[in-house]
């Protein structure tokens, strides 16, 4: 592929921002790669509300530190944006704050990165007050290596970037500032976490099976949550629609239930303070005893999208769970057969969430798991134990045997519920 000299123009709404994406490609990514993860870019710019109108390609051994691109690169943005009328040049990768300030003065316009999109992505979607707090933190934790830009302002006020003063002087107050509001948003997010995990203590369904539901963004999580629960998630057509975790209880077959949850999608080049920020909402998958990962099996980049996935899995600590593939948007037709997905995903499940195509194949698959996590046991109590109702509550196939002062009951029962037991 020829550098992209010329930007595209397409069609775009008249009240929406004009942008213009810039992109370095570095040796070890195709062309193709690239291409993806522009076109990736250009939707999470329309999630925001703006046009992404062209993109320019530079091919180099890595960004510059100045500039990002090249000085004569860096002019032909310019003329780009000028003949585009465009108001943002928006990166697709993370910029440091020289580099931000460089493009600026080069092109006259305002900067914005993949991060900060995807970071005002998550600001405009988070609903709950841990959600809320998870993207404030993570907003917190990008401006910190950038503030030095928000004073250049006072240095030319002040004479010169060489004269200390009161820029400087603000400027580590402003680091102060910001470290405290650091430490006081962990502080409630860790408050938050422990008072969800004592909750969860109390909860009787804290001995069924968590099933999390993993994926690329907008590979049809929510919808598929909707298919299998009856119940009515907010579907949204865009990335990041999904920000608070949601788990529903659902019934299987043959008087089985589990409980699924929904998690926050991941995408390629996710930034790491947004991981690091919205650790304790992706606790769940690391407390998950099975992995549904939802593909857009439809899409030709679905492996890079698994790659991603599994990357971010990585990262929490999640990669060895035990697993299933779940392929959605069948109705769509596959990117390639069947038969290779089965070859190289053993027990993966093709499905169509919107269609509700192959659901009960799932479900099915999600009962051997409930099956395999339950054994039958006896248990001798007395006739005022608070355990009684739990166990009517948990067991199936239960049998009942009351005498003086005990109860004898059979019953089928979560292994986990029978080892806490055992411990008590």
């Amino acid at each position: 592929m020829k550098e992209n000299n010329k930007t595209k123009t397409h069609q775009t709404k008249a009240d929406n921002p004009r942008v213009l994406g810039i992109a370095v490609q570095r040796p070890e990514q195709t062309d193709s790669e690239t291409e993806y993860s522009l076109s990736e870019l250009k939707e999470l710019c329309k999630t925001l509300g703006a046009d992404m109108v062209g993109s320019i390609v530079q091919k180099r051994e890595s960004a510059s530190r100045q500039t990002y691109f090249g000085t004569g690169k860096m002019e032909e943005v310019k003329i780009a944006a000028k003949n585009e009328n465009v108001e943002f040049i928006v990166s697709d990768d993370e910029l440091t704050a020289l580099q931000i300030k460089n493009i600026e003065s080069a092109t006259g316009l305002k900067v914005k990165d993949r991060t900060s999109i995807i970071l005002d992505i998550f600001a405009s979607h988070a609903s709950t007050k841990e959600g809320k707090l998870q993207v404030e933190l993570a907003m917190h934790q990008y401006q910190m290596p950038r503030l030095m830009r928000m004073w250049t302002h006072l240095e030319r006020q002040r004479g010169g970037i060489g004269l200390k003063g009161p820029g400087e002087t603000q400027l580590e107050t402003d680091k102060r500032i910001l470290t405290t509001k650091i430490k006081k948003l962990n502080e409630e997010l860790d408050k938050i976490a422990k008072s969800r995990q004592q909750q969860g203590k109390k909860r009787i369904d804290r001995f069924a099976p968590l099933f999390s539901l993993v994926g690329y963004t907008n590979a049809g999580k929510s919808t598929l949550l909707n298919a299998i629960s009856g119940s009515d998630v907010k579907m949204y057509d865009g990335l990041f629609t999904t920000l608070d975790p949601t788990a529903r209880r659902i019934e299987l077959s043959e008087g089985y239930w589990c409980i699924v949850s929904d998690t926050v999608g991941f995408i390629r080049k996710l930034p790491h303070s947004l991981v690091k920020a919205f650790h304790a909402t992706l606790e769940s998958i690391v407390q998950s005893e099975v992995l549904l990962i939802v593909c857009d099996v439809s899409d030709p980049s679905f492996k890079e999208q698994l790659r991603a996935v599994d990357k971010v899995l990585t990262q929490i600590k999640a990669n060895q769970h035990e697993k299933i593939y779940v392929f959605n948007k069948i109705d769509k037709g596959t990117a390639v057969s069947k038969e290779l997905l089965e070859a190289t995903y053993p027990g993966c499940v093709f499905i169509s969430a919107l269609e509700k195509t192959n659901i009960d194949a799932l479900l099915g698959k999600i009962a051997d798991i409930m099956r395999r996590n339950r054994v039958f046991v006896n248990i001798k109590l007395p006739t005022n134990s608070p355990l009684i109702g739990e166990i009517m509550s948990l067991g199936k196939d239960i049998k009942q045997t009351w005498e003086e002062g005990h109860v004898e009951i059979s019953a089928e029962l979560p292994k986990n519920y029978v080892n806490m037991l055992k411990c008590s």
